[in-house]
């Protein structure tokens, strides 16, 4: 069985729990899960002190499913951080800082060991894994508290823990500055979207395009607003964008890299075939053309020039083929003997009988 160890940055024989931890977290979370995190605290001053999942289930009265899921949630939360090995086994358990990775702690009094008698899923860092120390940290700059005031503003809430920490996510790692982040809300919002998983998934579109101004933000927004209208306009669509149908615009021109000149042109014929123009037609049309390499009006021409031979090539086997089924029909009766009866002859017979 792997072992597991857990650090904590406190050395008092004694188990604390910090007014931020109160006002932050005892809210929100499950009480499976606080009994798990304050038992597994409670378990650091405890001196040799080794525990399986079976036995933290045992005390607690719950399963070891439960402890794990309490685990991964503790972890998203950033309150504790779970280091794992290759395999995914969680190897250490941390309160307030991350431990080394393959170089364990020794076991002190600070430190206990949890056997676990088979390894969970390994769990990949998110956006939402920001220490409380960071968190603290920001909570006294005004410029990161100008920026969680004007989120509140503009979605006219208070922000939850997960949320802050997803501007810090903007702010840390995406380098997004204070003016870019209030404007990426602000453009989330101007379209009726509040939920950060989306605005989170804006974030990162920005950054993979290399956005980081307001300006180039603004200019992008508008260039795709443009196009969106503009692919809209060719299906008869006037109403403004919605969510399904940017998803499939965004798929042809950022995902699939179709210049415009060939999505009007699927457009179009959409409208020529389908009985009612929709994007999905659409979708279908510009997928056969990714499937055969066709991304210039010329590739397309060449594909619509094959087709028409190839349809022009199966109507003359069908005309050849018809006429001779027709012959072996009109055939088949006349292949017997036909017989000639002279019918004044035979009524003649009858009439002297």
């Amino acid at each position: 069985m792997a072992s597991i160890q857990i650090h904590s940055d406190d050395t008092q024989n004694i188990t604390v729990l910090s007014n931020t931890f109160l006002d932050r977290f005892l809210p929100r979370a499950n009480g499976e899960f606080l009994k798990v995190y304050l038992y597994l605290l409670r378990s650091c001053k405890s001196s040799g002190r080794e525990l399986s999942l079976c036995s933290v289930a045992d005390a607690l009265n719950c399963t070891e499913n439960d402890v794990l899921r309490a685990l991964r949630y503790w972890e998203n939360e950033g309150v504790l951080f779970l280091d794992t090995d290759e395999t995914g086994a969680v190897t250490a358990i941390s309160f307030g800082r991350r431990s080394p990775q393959k170089d364990p702690a020794p076991a002190n009094k600070d430190t206990a060991h949890i056997q676990t008698p088979a390894a969970p899923a390994r769990i990949e860092p998110t956006a939402s894994e920001v220490s409380p120390d960071r968190m603290a940290e920001l909570a006294q700059q005004e410029d990161f508290l100008e920026i969680v005031f004007s989120a509140q503003k503009h979605l006219g809430k208070l922000l939850t823990t997960t949320e802050t920490r997803k501007l810090v996510f903007f702010y840390d790692e995406l380098r997004f500055s204070a003016d870019l982040i209030d404007y990426l809300i602000e453009y989330c919002v101007s379209r009726n979207h509040k939920s950060f998983h989306y605005i989170e998934k804006v974030a990162l579109n920005w950054h993979t395009d290399g956005i980081t101004t307001v300006n180039e933000a603004q200019k992008a927004s508008e260039h795709y607003q443009k196009n969106y209208y503009e692919i809209l306009k060719a299906l008869g669509i006037t109403t403004p964008p919605l969510e399904a149908q940017i998803s499939f615009m965004k798929k042809w021109i950022e995902e699939w890299k179709f210049p415009m000149e060939l999505i009007l042109e699927a457009c179009s014929r959409t409208v020529l075939n389908a009985a009612k123009p929709s994007l999905s037609y659409t979708d279908r049309i510009l997928l056969r053309w990714k499937d055969q390499n066709a991304f210039t009006m010329e590739a397309v021409k060449g594909l619509d020039a094959a087709r028409e031979k190839e349809a022009a090539a199966r109507a003359d086997r069908a005309k050849n083929k018809a006429p001779a089924q027709k012959r072996s029909q009109a055939g088949s009766f006349s292949q017997f003997h036909q017989r000639k009866y002279d019918y004044a002859s035979l009524e003649q017979k009858l009439l002297n009988q």
